[in-house]
Formats: structure tokens, C-alpha cells, sequence
């Protein structure tokens, strides 16, 4: 996947997370919400965990991190940094 292909999918994760964000609150706010292709797969207590279960889920690395928070923070490529 090129880094224009991957950003779309970052924006559109985080599209999503946004629009579902009431849902990720109520259970799990203060936690970092592993999700691909439009869907939480998991919840992590920080945001390294996250980032080691989608690598070790994910090795393509097409995946995203956001903090369960109801301020607005977009970790963008976070998870892809390392790569």
C-alpha cells in the first residue's frame, strides 16, 4: 500500500471512530482503540500495546490508533511510524 492509500485509510478510521465515538466512551474512555478497516479490533491501556498487537495482528501495517477521549485527537500515522 502506498502512502497515499494508507493516509485515506488512517482518515477514514478516524472518520469513523469520530462518528462512533459515543459507543467507545462508554466502556472504554482513557483507553487507546486499535482499529482496522473501519472497526475497533481492540482496546489497550496505552498506546504502545496497541501499536504491538496491530503489528503482530497486522503485518501489512494498515491500521490506527486513537486515544477513547472526547477531545479531538487524531494520532494519524502513529502506528505506521515505526515502520
Amino acid at each position: 500500500m502506498n502512502a497515499t492509500s494508507l493516509s485515506a485509510e488512517v482518515d477514514r478510521n478516524f472518520d469513523f471512530f469520530q462518528r462512533t465515538l459515543a459507543v467507545h466512551l462508554a466502556k472504554h474512555s482513557g483507553q487507546y482503540a486499535l482499529i482496522r478497516h473501519r472497526k475497533v479490533v481492540g482496546y489497550f491501556d496505552d498506546p504502545g500495546a496497541a501499536a504491538r498487537k496491530g503489528k503482530e495482528d497486522f503485518p501489512d501495517g494498515i491500521f490506527s490508533i486513537q486515544e477513547v477521549t472526547d477531545e479531538p485527537i487524531d494520532l494519524g500515522l502513529y502506528s505506521n511510524a515505526a515502520n
